[in-house]
């Protein structure tokens, strides 16, 4: 009965290392996928809020990679080698502490891109103020591993480290909240469903790591939720953008080729024919109303209009239906 209770618990062994094995492959996959679409999400849209996708993605892939997954090779490592589990708990938790920088930039990035993703930008004095208290916090969490972080603190790491995924599941939150409630311009995707697809996988990688943390199970479910939640966000936006692109696109883009129009003209004629005024433009572009004005003044030249009503019908004559329009 001993062999056959011993042979149980080494086939235990080998299918946990494997089913982890699998679930960091699943990671490095979830991770390419989120960042295959939000770059080419970022080169589709060539707006603000497509990069800060972008550079969130990888920010949190880093935190994840650096803090998430060398907290359990070293822990695996050490386990045979370290008796004591508190001792072992706080020598792999200094990873989660080292990796916080990163996490700092992805909460920040994210914010970004939920602000400019409903068409607004983010001001200077919040940056500033964010970036203040991140920087405390960092210098006091530092001072915390430096003079107090001892063996029977294993505890006290645990609750750190559980504080860590509160603040990411308020951060995500609040950028939810501020895409339903904020939303300036219409969005071609519904901001209801967007806001699922961001927030339902961190909150379930929040209750995963809430509940009975030491069962591997449950850490292979935080992880899974934990790099689905980037990669389903670039991915849903990205498929639901490029898939609005008709052929109008292409016969746009033979209009601007024809009169040597530039991007940034390009987005300027889209606006136009859409009844903006100049102000809105600037304010859909992150340009000032001057920057606006020259641009048109261009447009007209190149294309032989003298206003807005007469660009508009040109482009009509040229293309049917209207071009597509801009996108937050």
């Amino acid at each position: 009965m001993s062999d056959e209770w011993s042979l149980f618990t080494i086939l235990a062994n080998d299918m946990r290392i494997g089913i982890f094995i699998v679930c960091f492959i699943v990671s490095v996959g979830l991770t390419a996928l989120g960042l295959m679409t939000s770059y080419r999400l970022k080169r589709l849209e060539e707006k603000p809020f497509a990069s800060s996708l972008f550079y969130y993605t990888i920010f949190l892939a880093a935190f994840g990679f650096y803090s998430i997954w060398s907290n359990l090779i070293v822990e695996f490592l050490l386990n045979h080698v370290i008796s004591s589990r508190d001792t072992l708990i706080n020598i792999v938790g200094i990873f989660p502490f080292l990796g916080f920088p990163l996490l700092i930039v992805a909460w920040y990035l994210f914010i970004q891109f939920s602000v400019e993703l409903v068409g607004f930008k983010l001001k200077p004095y919040v940056s500033i103020a964010y970036f203040s208290v991140c920087i405390l916090l960092f210098f006091f969490l530092a001072n915390y591993f430096k003079n107090q972080l001892i063996q029977d603190e294993a505890i006290k790491l645990s609750l750190i480290v559980k504080g860590f995924a509160i603040i990411h599941l308020l951060v995500v939150g609040v950028g939810c909240i501020l895409i339903l409630l904020r939303s300036k311009k219409r969005m071609e995707v519904k901001k209801e469903v967007v806001v699922a697809v961001i927030f339902i996988p961190i909150l379930l990688a929040e209750i995963a790591l809430f509940m009975v943390s030491s069962h591997w199970i449950i850490v292979v479910l935080f992880i899974v939720f934990y790099y689905s939640h980037p990669a389903i966000i670039g991915s849903y936006l990205y498929f639901k953008r490029s898939s609005g692109k008709s052929i109008t696109d292409n016969e746009f883009a033979l209009f601007c080729r024809e009169f040597e129009i530039s991007k940034r003209e390009s987005e300027i004629i889209q606006e136009i024919c859409q009844g903006k005024t100049n102000q809105e433009i600037a304010d859909c572009l992150f340009i000032t109303i001057q920057t606006v004005k020259d641009h048109a003044s261009r447009i007209y030249l190149k294309t032989g209009v003298k206003n807005r009503i007469q660009l508009s019908n040109l482009v009509g004559e040229k293309i049917k239906p209207e071009p597509a329009k801009s996108k937050p």
